[in-house]
């Protein structure tokens, strides 16, 4: 598989623990080790901030994607590569969806949620192919890779519904993958 792009879904809460900013900074550390492009939400704030700055400094290549009406809240980051200011959410998802070759799915809130439900459920209807990985660290989306298997259980969902993404730990775990990735 060659993945050229990842899209990055994870929060931009100021408020956090320090042990999500330090996964962020690892998880940027070690993509800047691949010739993978990021595509994020565009902030300079929260994980999403760390990733950016982190990987700006390691002379990587990204991309964010901002709605006007963000720019403030989240303090656009100018060290970037590239910043594409879009009208609405909507176009944020949408350039998201379509620059990122793969998506990970780190920590995040409701807005993080819906991306990853969405992109999700429409690879379960087939619209993509993309892989999609979990970065699971501390069990953070365990409560919702539970929910998904309720789902399963009681019919609501596909039975393969967890064939249709991977789940990680830990940044560590991320090498593997991105070196099947680049290869």
């Amino acid at each position: 598989m060659n993945i050229k792009s990842l899209t990055i879904y994870c929060s931009a809460s100021q408020k956090l623990d320090k042990k999500f900013n330090k996964l962020a900074k690892e998880t940027a550390v070690i993509i800047s080790n691949y010739r993978i492009k990021v595509i994020y939400g565009g902030g300079n704030v929260g994980l999403m901030g760390i990733i950016a700055k982190t990987l700006a400094n390691l002379k990587s290549e990204v991309i964010g994607i901002i709605p006007e009406f963000l720019i403030k809240k989240e303090k656009v980051s100018f060290n970037i590569s590239q910043l594409k200011v879009v009208p609405s959410m909507r176009k944020r998802k949408e350039y998201l969806f379509k620059l990122g070759d793969a998506f990970l799915i780190l920590p995040g809130g409701t807005g993080t949620l819906e991306e990853v439900i969405e992109v999700l459920s429409w690879k379960v209807l087939k619209l993509h192919n993309k892989p999609i990985i979990f970065l699971n660290y501390k069990n953070y989306w365990s409560p919702l890779l539970k929910q998904f298997q309720m789902m399963i259980e009681n019919k609501f969902g596909n039975k393969n519904l967890q064939n249709h993404f991977q789940v990680i730990k830990n940044p560590k775990q991320l090498n593997k993958i991105l070196k099947s990735w680049t290869k």
